[in-house]
Formats: C-alpha cells, sequence, structure tokens
C-alpha cells in the first residue's frame, strides 16, 4: 500500500511539473520555433525561398517614426525633405512593413533622455544628420511585434551613414540588435526557405553595408535596385520604368540578389510626393512584378515608399496580392 501511495505521489509531482512548471519555462525561452502554416499571412508561403516572396517597406523607416528630429545642436529639423515616416515601428508594422530601411549613425555619448549613446536612426543629406532615436528603441519595438506575429519574416537593411561613423556603427551593430531580441532570432542563411526560417524561429534578417564588415549572423548587402529619381510634379513610376531600371543590371537574372524596388522620389515634400504616388498608382506593381517573372523567372522582393500610412490603399494589400501570385507561379 505504501508503494501504492508513494507511486501517487510521484504522479502528482509530475502532473504539477507540465502544468506548471513547463509553461514557466516555456515563458523564459519564448524563441521556441512553431511549424509554418503562413508567412506574413500567405498561404502557400512556406515552400518559397526568400527570394522569390516579397516584403513591404519603409524608406528611412527611423526618420520621423518618433515624431520631429533634431539636428545634433538642438534644433528642430525640417520635417519637408527630411522625415520620410509618420509613424512608429509598432505602427508600421501594423499595416504591414515587413522591410525597414534604417540610416544610421553613433553617438559617443548620452547627454539627455534624447542622445542616447550607442547606434542611432538618422536622415543624413552630405553628412549632416538630423537624429531620431536609438536603434535600441526600434529593436525592442519589432521583437515585441514578432513575438506576437509568429508568422512575420522581417528584414532589416542598414545601408546610408555618415562615412566618419561607419567603423564605430560597425563595431556595435551586431550586439545591438541582437541585445534586444527576446522572441525571435537572427537568420545567417540570406535566402532560407521560408518554411525553415518560420520553423527554426530564425525569422528576422539583417542586411548591412560592406563598410560595417558584416559578420554571421549580419549578412553581407547585395541587392538590385531601381532607384528612385526627382519629380517636381505629381508624375509617378511607369511599370516600365522600374523593369526597365531593374533589366539594366545583369545580376537581375540571379536570385541571389534581391531586386528592391524604389518606389519614391524627391523634388517636392516628401509628404507630398507621397500623396501622388502611394495611391492608386501602387497598384503598378503588380504589373512590375508580372513582368519580372516573365522576363527573368523571379519576382520583385522589396518594396520601400514613403509615409506608409498616408495612401488610401494600403502597400501591404499590394504585395498581398503579389504574393498569391508568387505563390501560384513557384
Amino acid at each position: 500500500y505504501n508503494e501504492y501511495k508513494s507511486y501517487l505521489s510521484f504522479l502528482s509531482l509530475m502532473v504539477i511539473m507540465l502544468t506548471v512548471i513547463l509553461p514557466l519555462i516555456a515563458s523564459l525561452f519564448p524563441t521556441i520555433a512553431t511549424s509554418c502554416k503562413t508567412v506574413n499571412g500567405v498561404h502557400g508561403a512556406c515552400k518559397l525561398r526568400l527570394n522569390y516572396f516579397t516584403l513591404a517597406g519603409s524608406h528611412n523607416a527611423g526618420a520621423g517614426a518618433y515624431g520631429l528630429m533634431y539636428w545634433y545642436s538642438g534644433g528642430v529639423a525640417p520635417s519637408c525633405n527630411i522625415r520620410n515616416q509618420d509613424k512608429s515601428i509598432t505602427e508600421q508594422l501594423e499595416l504591414g512593413i515587413r522591410y525597414f530601411d534604417f540610416d544610421v549613425s553613433y553617438l559617443d555619448t548620452s547627454s539627455s533622455d534624447w542622445w542616447e549613446k550607442g547606434i542611432v536612426l538618422v536622415h543624413c543629406n552630405d553628412n549632416t544628420c538630423a537624429y531620431s532615436r536609438s536603434l535600441k528603441r526600434a529593436m525592442k519595438e519589432i521583437d515585441t511585434f514578432m513575438g506576437k506575429q509568429r508568422d512575420a519574416v522581417v528584414v532589416l537593411r542598414f545601408k546610408d551613414h555618415p562615412s566618419a561613423t561607419r567603423d564605430k556603427i560597425g563595431a556595435n551593430l551586431k550586439t545591438e540588435v541582437e541585445q534586444e531580441l527576446r522572441h525571435v532570432k537572427l537568420s545567417n542563411d540570406a535566402n532560407p526557405y521560408l518554411k525553415d526560417a518560420i520553423n527554426r524561429n530564425r525569422r528576422l534578417f539583417v542586411f548591412a553595408n560592406g563598410g560595417f564588415h558584416p559578420q554571421l549572423p549580419l549578412l553581407p548587402l547585395r541587392q538590385v535596385e531601381s532607384y528612385a529619381r526627382a519629380y517636381r510634379s505629381e508624375n509617378c513610376f511607369t511599370s516600365d520604368d522600374i523593369v526597365n531600371a531593374l533589366l539594366k543590371d545583369s545580376r537581375a537574372k540571379s536570385s541571389t540578389y534581391p531586386l528592391q524596388v524604389d518606389w519614391y522620389s524627391t523634388g517636392l515634400c516628401l509628404w507630398d510626393q507621397a500623396g501622388y504616388c502611394d495611391g492608386t498608382m501602387l497598384h503598378r506593381l503588380v504589373d512590375v512584378n508580372k513582368k519580372m517573372v516573365q522576363k527573368v523567372h523571379r519576382p520583385i522582393n522589396l518594396v520601400l515608399i514613403d509615409y506608409v500610412g498616408k495612401g488610401n490603399i494600403r502597400l501591404s494589400d499590394i504585395v498581398r496580392e503579389i504574393n498569391d501570385y508568387n505563390v501560384y507561379m513557384f
């Protein structure tokens, strides 16, 4: 009887461990992977590689994400040609943005709550920079969101920067990105199958300028861009403008290089220009994608726009249509 009673006590203890202790352990290690069913809400995309999928992107994503921007002297920078966004990083994610283009600099000291030491989000013209907030703040927002959205695949690009800060950015970028991650891990593969990225919870991709000497899990930045142009009217890109710009680069035929559409332009205030181009004209991107599939047998991968929430049509809705086509074709 005593042996039977001991056995029952043992079973009770095991039940307590399964119902109480294991969930506690799981909460301490939230990066446990899940099985791929959708990718950014797209059914059927688990079979695709990253470079056969399309992401909605935010140009200069940090420039305006925390409100007004400031010169280092403390003066307010003019929003007309400095701010590219007016939504927080979290709000951009909620609008379906999954590709963030970050211009960055480096601050050697902290002098107030605003001026935080380390890598900072900026928008620079001729090495004169307007400052936003720290990269760490943006990374926290991205990590928190991805912890809730388990099918989210997100790409970050670190390209433009003041040349004088290049070495310090390169020395600190990996640490400042990784130290804020609690719910997701960085991918060390530049073009995996999306099902593997999700199943292993390596859903965050960081591509960095070669001048930063990126080391794994940071990935060297290699891409084909359509590039923006200066407009001083309400003219926007035609689909042939974009296709021809991409095809000028012979690397467009290689799936090693992501294809990026720069759907933004300069000339007018950035807010005004986004208003002209980010409405119904966004649907031209569907045609761009179909033409690239016809000509080089691969889709566009990244689309960058200013002021992601301004248009009456969301870029993410256009990208969803593009990805449905990608799933069908590939």
